[in-house]
Order: C-alpha cells, then sequence, then structure tokens
C-alpha cells in the first residue's frame, strides 16, 4: 500500500471514529475532559481502566429514579462518550506521528474491524431491559470507545518514544 493511499486510509478512518456515537450527543462541560485527563496523569492510573466512567458514572447515579431516567442516563453517557472520542482522535494523530508504516497500516485495518463491531454490539443495549446497562447503547459505545482510545494511547506513546 503507498504512503498515499495510507494517508487516505488513515485520514478516512479518523473521521469516521469522530463521528461514532457522537451524532445528536451534548457537548460535555469544559471540566469533563480535564477531569479524564487529570485521572489519566495519575500515578495511579496504569493503563486507565479507572477512568472509564469517572463522568457518566456519577451522572447516572443522579438520574436514578427520574420519569426520564432512560433517556437522562443515555445522556450522560454520551457525555463522556464525547470526550473519549476526541481522546481516540488524539490517540490516532500520535500513531499516525510515529511514521511506522506498519504500524500506521495494522491500526487503520483494525479500526474498521473496531468500529464495526462495536456498531453491532452496542445498539443491542436499547433492545434489552434499560436496567441491564444504564445507559444503553451510549454506554456500550462509551466503554468500548474508551478502551480503545486507551490501547492506542499505548501505541502512540510506543512508536513516539524516541
Amino acid at each position: 500500500m503507498s504512503s498515499a493511499m495510507q494517508q487516505r486510509l488513515f485520514s478516512t478512518l479518523l473521521i469516521f471514529t469522530l463521528g461514532i456515537g457522537v451524532a445528536g450527543a451534548q457537548q460535555p462541560p469544559s471540566g469533563d475532559k480535564g477531569t479524564i485527563v487529570k485521572c489519566l496523569e495519575s500515578e495511579t492510573a496504569g493503563f486507565g481502566g479507572q477512568c472509564i466512567g469517572i463522568v457518566a458514572d456519577p451522572c447516572i447515579k443522579k438520574a436514578e429514579g427520574s420519569q426520564t431516567d432512560v433517556k437522562d442516563k443515555s445522556a450522560c453517557a454520551a457525555r463522556e462518550l464525547a470526550i473519549w472520542n476526541s481522546l481516540l482522535a488524539d490517540a490516532l494523530k500520535q500513531v499516525k506521528a510515529g511514521g511506522f508504516a506498519d504500524v500506521i497500516k495494522g491500526v487503520a485495518s483494525s479500526q474498521t474491524a473496531w468500529s464495526q463491531s462495536m456498531k453491532a454490539l452496542c445498539p443491542v443495549f436499547n433492545k434489552l431491559e434499560p436496567g441491564m446497562l444504564d445507559g444503553g447503547a451510549e454506554y456500550c459505545s462509551l466503554q468500548e470507545t474508551a478502551r480503545r482510545a486507551l490501547i492506542l494511547r499505548r501505541v502512540g506513546e510506543a512508536v513516539n518514544e524516541h
């Protein structure tokens, strides 16, 4: 695959990734991204998994029992999902900046499979009992996107070490 083709594929996937789960999502309060970034930068963050849900979970708990709790919980998840989409885009840019053609190609190819998997799996949660996963498809997308962002952050860090 030529460098120009890789560039186009990677750019297309980046644009596609930014659109996943964001349609109709509210813009998160500015402090929300800072909360997640601060968590990720903490000495105890490790991989960063404990930072997933740090914004959505308290919001979901607060929405519990309201007449619109299903809708409100989904909105809570969408609020954090927007942040993880941004962090995923940053991670993809960092991978690309590393300049390793085989790594860029592998990540671009895996993005297609990942996005297809998420688009097939997450809507299932809107067809189940609402209590099965508070926030439904949006929370599933939040979980999937956050984990993807975290793993690609590691790849980006590795290819930009030196």
